[in-house]
């Protein structure tokens, strides 16, 4: 796929807008992309180009990152939140069905659709490196919720500033294992110009999202969200050098492998944000995963043709 060949343009949300990028075919539903916390759709700059032609990939940005939308002043941010996000796209296109694709907290987010609207509304899914909510005792979900509210009280702490030069040898505070030449993607959608010194620029994040909710259930709740998953196929790929995906999710993969029959699993030699890193290893797993469950010569259904006047 071509990486120059895309479009920007915004959907609308109750709360502003959503930014959106649509790389390559238009004709028919694309992949739709979801970033990790902290990050935005930089981050799929280097695997975009190295899927197959024939499937447009639509990244988009959540509230609060990159060039969407923040949340007003005095609300949280919550994974709830991050799904709603999905299903306004999903509205606003007027698509039946949905392919998905996550990277960290985006991967949740996906899990979670997928729950909540199962196989007559997601025909895939790739996670790269999270999986669903964490399994954690009640204690742990009600001590995080009341720093939560401490937090949220706290007064924003200024934005560190840069000039334009400083700014060419940035790092992506999120992702410290990858270099400035790939971190470059993601600051450049987050670059603000400083109001009071027209010379200085800062890398915007809502400091909110630092204290976001996880909307805290039992672990009798996360499994019965993922035994709500069937016959989806469904991709996993952990990073190696990363403890996102751990033992403590065992039970999941359990639950997903034994109800949908498609459902893979890989592990690659990097860090968390491996896609970026080494995009080309994790191409060697979705490249034919899309090809056999959303190949070229599969027609969609008419009334999810009609993407390009939305635009």
């Amino acid at each position: 796929m071509d990486s120059n060949e895309f479009i920007d343009f915004d959907i609308g949300a109750p709360w502003g807008r959503i930014a959106c990028r649509w790389y390559g075919s238009r004709q028919v539903r694309p992949l739709l992309a979801i970033h990790g916390w902290m990050d935005n759709m930089g981050s799929f700059a280097r695997l975009v180009p190295l899927l197959p032609g024939h499937l447009g990939v639509l990244c988009i940005e959540l509230s609060g990152h990159g060039r969407s939308s923040p949340y007003p002043a005095g609300m949280q941010y919550s994974v709830i939140e991050w799904t709603s996000i999905i299903r306004c796209v999903v509205l606003h296109f007027k698509w039946k069905r949905v392919s998905l694709m996550g990277h960290s907290f985006g991967a949740i987010a996906c899990n979670l659709y997928a729950s909540f609207y199962g196989r007559d509304h997601v025909d895939m899914l790739i996670a790269i490196d999270l999986l669903t909510i964490p399994y954690k005792s009640s204690s742990f979900y009600i001590n995080y919720l009341a720093n939560s509210v401490e937090r949220m009280l706290t007064p924003t702490p200024a934005p560190k500033l840069y000039t334009a030069d400083q700014l060419k040898n940035a790092r992506w505070g999120p992702a410290p294992t990858i270099s400035k030449e790939q971190a470059h993607p993601l600051i450049d959608r987050c670059v603000r110009q400083a109001p009071d010194q027209p010379e200085k620029f800062y890398i915007f994040r809502d400091s909110r999202l630092i204290h976001h909710s996880l909307f805290p259930p039992g672990t009798g709740l996360v499994r019965e969200l993922n035994r709500r998953i069937r016959n989806i196929p469904y991709m996993v790929i952990k990073a190696s050098n990363s403890n996102f995906i751990n033992d403590g999710f065992i039970p999941t993969f359990e639950i997903l492998r034994k109800q949908n029959p498609a459902f893979e699993y890989h592990l690659a030699q990097g860090p968390h944000h491996v896609l970026i890193s080494d995009p080309q290893q994790l191409a060697a797993w979705i490249v034919p995963f899309i090809n056999k469950h959303r190949p070229p010569t599969r027609w969609e259904h008419p009334g999810e043709l009609n993407v390009i006047s939305k635009l």
